[in-house]
């Protein structure tokens, strides 16, 4: 299957999930990058009828994936995707900040540039286009993780429970779980708490000690690591990358927790704020479930939760969404 993935380099941007997405789609299929930081991007092309030659001069790619901007639903990093004959897809991330005339625009949007297939990283971005003629166009792909950078690093074990994460020194209306659960950890004195101020939503460094797999080290650190889904629930890739740095995941049950394969005292733990402080205490008692619960954790990221786990999920995706033979020599369908 060869595809256009147009969209700016992530790879040093705070949320390692949206690089982690592209790497695997890279490696285990036809995929070609075109956006600012990658290799032949060139900013004089503005619309597809430019940039496909560009990028394959080869053969026409089977699909174009084109990320929406950050400002929604203002349009996506290049020109109009109407009127090809090519089908598109977008990803849809924040879908908080879909609700209400939100919603509406984004799905006038959407079938106004002739968007196919839209991956939602959440469930919730499904249930916004329940009953209406764009739901058929959805499906989740949850975030991934690039095991280069989350993994088990074999760091001592220095830390009883981490904590890192927006919302935990600093109170927000999104996650105000979050600050509770700080506020608990912080004052026992008994326990060797990581936490640290967030280290600001953008671009870092690779050195930078908290973000990508120094994040995972950090993590890996820690006997237990906590994170929440806020107001929404969300089942934001923290999940999977605390599991994927092989320390137990303590967390409430986000939507969606079965598409995740998560099961509560088998890979992670479920907590709220009233009695995080009560399971703590339980796993750091007993050292052999602690140890059982975070390997199932880590099975269970670097089997299901891979980016190129992921790329074979979106593969079948498109062979369920566009039909059999998808991206095959000859297939042939009719776009919506």
């Amino acid at each position: 299957m060869r595809v256009l993935f147009v969209a700016n380099d992530d790879s040093d941007y705070l949320a390692k999930c949206h690089e982690a997405f592209r790497t695997g789609l890279r490696r285990m299929l036809d995929v070609r990058m075109f956006g600012r930081g990658y290799p032949g991007y060139d900013p004089t092309l503005t619309t597809y009828a430019q940039i496909i030659p560009h990028i394959f001069p080869d053969a026409q790619p089977d699909l174009i994936i084109a990320e929406l901007n950050a400002d929604p639903p203002t349009g996506f990093t290049v020109a109009d995707a109407s009127g090809l004959s090519i089908p598109v897809a977008t990803i849809l991330g924040d879908y908080w900040n879909y609700h209400g005339e939100k919603g509406a625009l984004l799905a006038s949007f959407l079938e106004q540039r002739g968007i196919d297939l839209v991956l939602s990283y959440f469930l919730q971005g499904l249930e916004l286009f329940e009953g209406t003629p764009l739901a058929s166009r959805f499906c989740v792909m949850p975030p991934s993780v690039d095991p280069q950078i989350y993994n088990d690093w074999q760091q001592p074990k220095i830390y009883d429970v981490g904590f890192l994460a927006a919302g935990t020194t600093e109170y927000t209306n999104f996650y105000p779980e979050r600050f509770q659960i700080h506020e608990r950890l912080k004052s026992r004195s008994d326990l060797r708490y990581l936490w640290a101020a967030h280290p600001g939503w953008g671009r870092h460094s690779t050195s930078h000690p908290l973000v990508g797999k120094n994040f995972s080290k950090a993590i890996n650190s820690c006997r237990t690591f906590v994170t929440t889904g806020g107001v929404f629930r969300s089942a934001h890739a923290k999940y999977v990358e605390i599991l994927a740095s092989r320390t137990v995941l303590l967390a409430d049950t986000p939507i969606g927790a079965e598409l995740l394969g998560l099961q509560d005292g088998v890979n992670y733990v479920a907590i709220n704020p009233d009695n995080v402080e009560e399971k703590l205490a339980y796993l750091l008692a007993n050292p052999d479930i602690c140890e059982r619960i975070a390997e199932e954790g880590y099975r269970l990221a670097l089997s299901q939760h891979s980016c190129y786990s992921r790329a074979l999920d979106f593969y079948v995706t498109c062979q369920d969404f566009f039909g059999p033979g998808f991206g095959e020599p000859g297939f042939k369908r009719n776009l919506m």
